[in-house]
C-alpha cells in the first residue's frame, strides 16, 4: 500500500515524495522532529542517512525507537487529495557495506556536506566555514579528493511495527486504516480508524 500511494504522489506531481518527517526521543523523553529522505525502501523497513555526531545518532543511541511521517498532497482530475503515512518502530544501524552504495550515490554537494559539517554544530566563523566547502569542491573537481565515505557517516533502517495510512479527498471523509505487526502470528492486523 506504501509503495502504491508513494508511486501514485510521483506520478501526480509531487516533488518531493521521499521527504518524510523523522522523529527521536532522548531518554529523558525529549522529543525532536526533522525532515530526511528516505534513501531506500526495503522489504523490511525503510533506510535513512545521517551523520552519527548529530543528536539523531545520539537519540537512537539511548532510545532505539522512532516514528516516521510522509504527507503527500496533489491535484488530482481537478480534486485535492491528501495522503499521509506514518510508521513507528525500533531502528536498528546498518553495517557500513549495507549502505556504501548509497553514499556512493549521493550527489556531490551531499558528499561535501558530509566530510565538512559536524551536524547541529555552531559555526564560528562562516567565511572560514564557507572557504573549506570551497576548497573541497575545488579538490574534487581536479580529482585530487574523491570524498570517500567518512567513518561518521551512518544510515539506519526504522522497521515498522505499526503503520497508518490516512486518505482524504475533497469534502469527503478521511479514510484511515491502522495496521499493526502482531509478533506472535507473525502479521499485520488491520482495522479502520475515525480520522
Amino acid at each position: 500500500m506504501f509503495q502504491e500511494w508513494r508511486q501514485e504522489a510521483k506520478k501526480n506531481g509531487h516533488l518531493n515524495p521521499d521527504a518524510l518527517v523523522f522523529a527521536t526521543a532522548n531518554r529523558q523523553g525529549r522529543v525532536t522532529a526533522r525532515t530526511v529522505l528516505l534513501r531506500r525502501l526495503e522489504s523490511d523497513g525503510f533506510v535513512i542517512m545521517t551523520d552519527r555526531r548529530g543528536r539523531k545518532a545520539r537519540d537512537l543511541a539511548e532510545c532505539p525507537e522512532a516514528s516516521i511521517v510522509f504527507y503527500w498532497s496533489y491535484l488530482k482530475d481537478g480534486e485535492l487529495i491528501h495522503l499521509q503515512v506514518r510508521a513507528e518502530g525500533a531502528v536498528v544501524e546498518l553495517e557500513p557495506h549495507q549502505y556504501q552504495d548509497l553514499y556512493d550515490s549521493e550527489p556531490v554537494v551531499c558528499k561535501i556536506r558530509s566530510h565538512l559539517c559536524t551536524q547541529g554544530a555552531q559555526v564560528e566563523d562562516w567565511e572560514e566555514y564557507k572557504a573549506r566547502h570551497d576548497e573541497l569542491l575545488q579538490q574534487w573537481r581536479q580529482g585530487l579528493n574523491t570524498l570517500p565515505m567518512p567513518d561518521h557517516f551512518v544510515a539506519y533502517k526504522l522497521i515498522p511495527d505499526v503503520m497508518d495510512f490516512f486518505y482524504a479527498s475533497g469534502m469527503n471523509i478521511g479514510d484511515r486504516r491502522l495496521f499493526v505487526w502482531d509478533k506472535e502470528l507473525k502479521q499485520w492486523t488491520y482495522k479502520r480508524i475515525q480520522a
